[in-house]
């Protein structure tokens, strides 16, 4: 691979299996997301109830403050589900990258070897951070042995 570019062309290398592991990551952040705000929901809930079985009225300012603490946290958890998302998402592409990418190496140096005449097999190199480098070794012994016999 020496006079081959290791740049990287595109993020998406295998688009279903990126898009399901950062779906699945989404999904599961979202449920915690929407656990923690009905906990927070039914917190503010059982507030209210306290003030009404003391008998506050109505406009108590215990009331209206406990509405304005309801109104900062909304915001503050949709503010976490946006930052969440977001790292989710930039995180969930790059680790699904560095996943997806070994496994594209080989299938490329697997295709070009089933159609070169004659069969010929060519060690690879990973690039640095990408998960699996047992892999490319594995594949590099084959290659050694498969040199050996012939």
């Amino acid at each position: 691979m020496a006079g081959e570019s290791r740049k990287r062309k595109s993020l998406l290398i295998n688009p279903r299996f990126q898009w399901h592991i950062i779906g699945y990551a989404g999904v599961m952040s979202m449920l915690v997301l929407v656990f923690v705000y009905g906990l927070l929901g039914f917190g503010f809930h059982e507030f209210v109830k306290v003030g009404l079985s003391a008998g506050l009225p109505p406009d108590h300012a215990y009331f209206q403050f406990i509405e304005v603490q309801e109104a900062a946290f909304d915001r503050i958890v949709l503010a976490i589900a946006v930052l969440v998302g977001i790292l989710l998402f930039v995180g969930g592409l790059v680790i699904s990258h560095r996943i997806a990418g070994p496994i594209r190496r080989m299938q490329k140096e697997l295709i070009r070897a089933s159609e070169e005449k004659p069969f010929q097999l060519k060690s690879i190199q990973f690039r640095k951070g990408d998960y699996f480098p047992e892999l490319a070794e594995a594949f590099n012994n084959l290659v050694e042995s498969w040199k050996n016999r012939s």
